[in-house]
């Protein structure tokens, strides 16, 4: 029964066109980050409330991490369970990647305040103080990859880190534009506390791990997902992709109309339930 229109899910929707043209990632982020607004907050909540013991910050960015990516990848979400499934499954290399991260973090933030300091004092200290600022920036890029793929590949720490450093030259472009978004919202989010308050508490951690993980998760399908995906098909002996496009010359049983679907004829007579759509 609809209600002036609302709540009729007998109603087809518009259905999904699979020979649609794939949008701008640019438009998709932005489509993708307004229809999931209100779940990015409840994630940003959720996330900061299981960051309270200290010790399990690295399984909570593991748990966010899994349901960005999901949220990234347009699958389907349970946003406490995934979370939590996330949670417990990564713990161990959540809190080592956590641990490892907050130490050349503290490193990394003493050295580059005392170069800071002392390269006014003297023109020897620019090299070092460059180089720290390289350090820090190939540092933060390294982040980028390092929860995403421990949720995502079941690997040793270090062939994750081994790989994250890889990714941080390699996709070196993305990683620029994600670290400028990323320091956009996190430098003024600092320099301005309390008064962000707020923003921390609502929306800035689940706002920053969604660009991190809209731009950073394809390098990881084009460099590890698919490869592997092609070599186990290779392993099992399934048909190549010439032997798939001829298959589909063959008799259709099913055809995709997908946004072309004709709604259904409403029967509001005693038999309404006939021809009940269940999704």
């Amino acid at each position: 029964m609809a209600f002036f229109g609302f709540f009729n899910y007998s109603k087809p929707g518009p259905g999904v066109d699979k020979n649609a043209p794939k949008k701008k990632r640019f438009f998709l982020f932005f489509e993708l980050y307004f229809r999931k607004f209100w779940k990015l907050i409840q994630l940003n909540l959720l996330f900061l409330v299981c960051c309270i013991p200290i010790v399990t910050i690295g399984p909570a960015i593991c748990g966010m991490t899994y349901v960005l990516r999901n949220y990234a990848t347009e699958k389907p979400t349970f946003l406490v369970s995934d979370f939590w499934d996330a949670f417990k499954s990564n713990w161990k290399q959540g809190f080592a990647l956590s641990i490892l991260f907050g130490v050349i973090s503290v490193v990394a933030g003493v050295s580059f305040f005392w170069y800071f300091v002392n390269s006014s004092t003297s023109w020897a200290m620019l090299i070092p103080y460059g180089l720290c600022i390289l350090f820090c920036l190939i540092f933060l890029f390294v982040q980028f990859y390092a929860y995403l793929m421990a949720i995502t590949v079941e690997l040793k720490l270090r062939y994750i880190l081994k790989n994250c450093l890889i990714f941080a030259f390699l996709g070196i472009k993305t990683n620029i534009i994600t670290a400028f978004f990323v320091l956009l919202i996190a430098i003024p989010s600092a320099l301005f506390f309390p008064l962000t308050i707020p923003v921390l508490l609502l929306l800035a951690f689940s706002t920053i791990g969604f660009i991190t993980v809209f731009n950073s998760y394809p390098y990881l399908v084009k460099y590890i997902i698919e490869p592997q995906e092609q070599k186990l098909r290779e392993e099992r002996g399934e048909l190549d992709d010439e032997d798939d496009e001829d298959e589909e010359d063959d008799d259709v049983i099913f055809t995709d109309i997908g946004s072309q679907e004709v709604p259904v004829a409403q029967n509001n007579g005693k038999n309404s339930n006939k021809g009940r759509v269940i999704r």
